[in-house]
């Protein structure tokens, strides 16, 4: 029975296999994963845009404030992944399920700490300048997402947890799930098929809330299997004060950083890029779609470079914790140069995937311009400021990200909008290019001073021998790899 289970569930086993394999095997993955979201969120737009560009903005523009909200708490979960991953790497197992349960403790009190936005939403978008009709598609999008808070961040929680110990296939699984229900859902709600009235944007919403349910669904099933509540301890749902401790010191100046960051793309886009007339904010909403086609995967590569500099940590090897992260690097600027590459080359066609306004097609192929630039400083900041969360590393560059962010995108470019307006719209998005260059170089100086090495976040499992001894789990003869084997070679 102990074989069986061994050979059923990941180990954090050392093998031999190459560190691109190692990588690519955990990361492809997640990249699938991320890049089902970025589909989802490309057919929420292309759907809505076939009812009008006021419709498929408002959404846009609704689902990015949303985010921001929501934004803090995925920070704060992706931890998950860190404190997983080191107490994996350890073998400790038994503590890799309280983990879990922290995380989704906090999903549920974040999801209705946010309740009370629903009610403001509206003004907030007419505070903006928006108009009195668009304002209301937008908060109609917001409020409808915001429903539905706690069950994304506890989806999200529970999707780092396998991804920390080497189960990434499941998360894929999931998210492919979600994406085709987004897409038949949104095509029911939007549209009006099968007795339904259409929806419009609140459709798009609702089949959005719809895919998260499922995925959240399909994530449950496989974590609460027997073999898993067995090895990890996955029903161990009591809240702890000290992995709840862990959680925050680390999580919450993670979540501050990503909502710093979110908040501040979102404000370029309502309040700078909204200084502009209408074509210049529609140009600038599909402009976004396209750029998370590079970023999305780039974040699910990093969320790969996290779970194994973790887990490298937890091993004792910080070593071979940096060289994946170099690795990871590698592989992300590789994918967004062909990235920026098609932006250029292909930006007219790509913008009149959504529109053929003449006026929304020379904006936006004039932002794919400065899109395809900025990826690769994107590419190396996503990288390195996960491979620095891995270690536990996220309070200063919680820090840069905030000051460097907002003082320079919303700040510097609402100050160019308004100062030099002959520059149109190129002028805050060369505040933003700026932005991106300096963050993404400053992440990896800070992460190869290497002071992150020096970080302990776990602490040494108490009972070791309650843990069976790793193997390889890897079945001889299988067809299908069901999780990831890391190596301790130095050589690696």
């Amino acid at each position: 029975m102990s074989q069986a289970l061994q050979h059923q569930l990941p180990s954090a086993a050392p093998s031999d296999r190459r560190p691109l394999v190692e990588l690519l095997l955990l990361a492809a993955p997640t990249i699938a994963q991320m890049a089902s979201y970025t589909v989802m969120q490309f057919a929420d737009t292309y759907m809505l845009s076939r009812v009008g560009d006021a419709e498929a903005t408002a959404a846009g523009l609704g689902g990015m404030a949303a985010f921001s909200v929501i934004s803090f708490g995925f920070g704060v979960v992706m931890v998950v992944n860190t404190l997983v991953s080191q107490t994996f790497g350890r073998s400790d197992y038994a503590a890799c399920g309280r983990y879990l349960w922290q995380g989704i403790w906090f999903s549920m009190v974040f999801g209705l700490a946010v309740m009370p936005l629903l009610w403001p939403a509206g003004a907030m978008f007419r505070a903006l300048g928006h108009e009195a009709h668009f304002a209301a598609m937008e908060a109609t999008f917001f409020r409808l997402l915001l429903l539905m808070a706690a069950a994304k961040l506890a989806a999200m929680t529970v999707g780092q947890f396998l991804i920390a110990v080497n189960r990434p296939n499941v998360v894929l699984l999931a998210a492919n799930a979600a994406m085709v229900a987004d897409v038949f859902f949104n095509w029911l709600l939007v549209y009006g098929h099968w007795g339904f009235r259409p929806m419009g944007v609140a459709g798009s919403a609702w089949a959005t809330n719809c895919a998260v349910a499922l995925e959240l669904l399909v994530l449950s099933l496989f974590v609460w299997r027997p073999a898993a509540v067995r090895r990890f301890h996955t029903l161990d749902w009591r809240p702890r004060r000290a992995p709840m401790r862990a959680l925050l010191a680390v999580g919450v100046p993670s979540g501050v950083q990503v909502v710093a960051e979110v908040a501040a793309w979102t404000l370029f886009s309502v309040w700078v890029v909204a200084l502009f007339e209408q074509p210049t904010i529609a140009a600038n909403t599909y402009t976004f779609r396209f750029m998370a086609v590079s970023f999305m995967p780039i974040y699910g590569l990093s969320t790969a470079v996290t779970a194994l500099v973790g887990r490298y940590i937890g091993m004792g090897r910080p070593d071979l914790a940096a060289r994946r992260a170099h690795l990871g690097f590698a592989v992300a600027a590789a994918y967004t140069v062909a990235c920026g590459a098609l932006f250029y080359f292909g930006r007219s066609w790509l913008m009149g995937l959504f529109t053929a306004a003449p006026r929304i097609l020379r904006a936006g192929g004039m932002l794919l311009v400065f899109a395809a630039a900025y990826q690769f400083f994107d590419a190396l900041y996503i990288m390195y400021n996960g491979a620095l969360r891995g270690a536990g590393d996220t309070f200063v560059p919680a820090v840069a990200t905030g000051l460097l962010c907002w003082g320079i995108t919303v700040l510097g470019g609402y100050v160019i909008a308004r100062g030099i307006p002959r520059w149109g719209v190129a002028g805050p998005w060369a505040a933003a290019m700026t932005y991106g260059v300096i963050l993404g170089v400053w992440m990896l100086v800070r992460f190869n001073r290497g002071r992150w090495k020096l970080i302990k976040l776990v602490p040494e499992p108490q009972a070791a021998h309650e843990s069976p001894p790793p193997r390889s789990n890897v079945l001889g003869g299988s067809d299908r790899v069901v999780a990831l084997q890391l190596t301790t070679d130095a050589s690696s």
